[in-house]
């Protein structure tokens, strides 16, 4: 009996692995980046224009904001990986946070738009935590989106088709807002910049809310129970010391999201006073869509490589 019942769990564990995921589960799942890119890449793309050109504040102080803002996402991304990790609902683990952060981040990063009758000082203050909270909200959105992936499927293969629909989703959010945020500020500002950036970023927040709300209804988390084990918070800290792996890829994203922010919200100043014309800075921003191509064809790399060879053919493909 004993051997029949080892032979019937290896058939579902095999047929799990083989199950091959409905177009509907991965596009839902693509749409948690497509929300989040159309968003967080609106906000670190062209707050900094923002703040020194329509909001009103010196570039000093936007500097400090953005520099206290990285800061505060080296610590609270492995916050939010701890408290993920200790969820337990009966939608899964990391899925509930698309429904409970939806709203939260739309409205978040509204008010990071909004231009409100203050003082200077006080508009530095409001900029800051505005700013802050966005993040801290997205931070919590990114990060159950990376945890809910191996939980989605047994099966690698599909967990890398999953990740690839994923990244070309986020793609698609970030070409949107890279190349309509400026026309649409024109359009409906009508030379009122204060009244364009609210109204998009109104319409963008919207968006962002229903395709959260859709990627949570669409998706299922497999193998997560009531009974699973996590370790404590305190043991959560405690390996991180001693942990070099760890503390080098929190240090390389640190760096990497300090490039990207700045690289990300100065192409606009580059467009407007060297180029001649500020929405110049939609189209170089929409040249990343080249990207989606590589990011198409990975999952049939993969197939073809070992995943450590396919790593090094992308190291290859950004140094060329």
């Amino acid at each position: 009996m004993e051997n029949v019942l080892k032979k019937s769990a290896k058939i579902k564990d095999t047929d799990s692995k083989s199950e091959k995921l409905s177009l509907k589960r991965i596009l839902a799942f693509a749409s948690t980046d497509t929300a989040g890119n159309l968003l967080y890449c609106t906000l670190t793309s062209y707050i900094m224009y923002f703040y020194t050109d329509v909001f009103g504040i010196s570039v000093a102080a936007t500097g400090m904001i953005l520099l206290i803002a990285r800061f505060v996402d080296a610590l609270d991304a492995p916050i939010w990986g701890i408290v993920i990790d200790h969820t337990r609902t009966r939608w899964g683990q990391s899925r509930p946070y698309w429904l409970w952060l939806s709203v939260p981040f739309g409205i978040s990063v509204f008010l990071a738009f909004l231009v409100p009758d203050l003082s200077t000082s006080a508009k530095t203050i409001y900029a800051l935590v505005t700013y802050i909270v966005a993040g801290i909200i997205y931070t919590g959105i990114s990060a159950s989106m990376s945890s809910a992936l191996p939980n989605l499927t047994y099966d690698s293969d599909e967990r890398v088709r999953l990740n690839s629909w994923r990244s070309n989703g986020g793609m698609i959010g970030y070409l949107i807002t890279a190349s309509f945020a400026l026309p649409m500020v024109d359009f409906f500002g009508g030379g009122n910049d204060k009244l364009g950036f609210s109204m998009t970023v109104g319409i963008f927040a919207v968006a962002a809310i229903l395709l959260l709300l859709f990627a949570f209804s669409g998706t299922k988390e497999i193998g997560i129970t009531e009974k699973a084990k996590s370790i404590s918070i305190r043991e959560s800290f405690r390996a991180i010391k001693g942990n070099w792996p760890w503390i080098t890829l929190v240090l390389v994203f640190i760096f990497y999201w300090l490039g990207n922010t700045a690289r990300a919200s100065t192409v606009i100043y580059y467009s407007e006073y060297n180029l001649g014309h500020k929405n110049l800075a939609s189209i170089l921003n929409g040249l990343v869509v080249v990207q989606m191509v590589s990011i198409t064809v990975l999952p049939y790399l993969v197939k073809r490589f070992i995943k450590s060879h396919t790593h090094k053919l992308s190291d290859c493909h950004w140094r060329l």
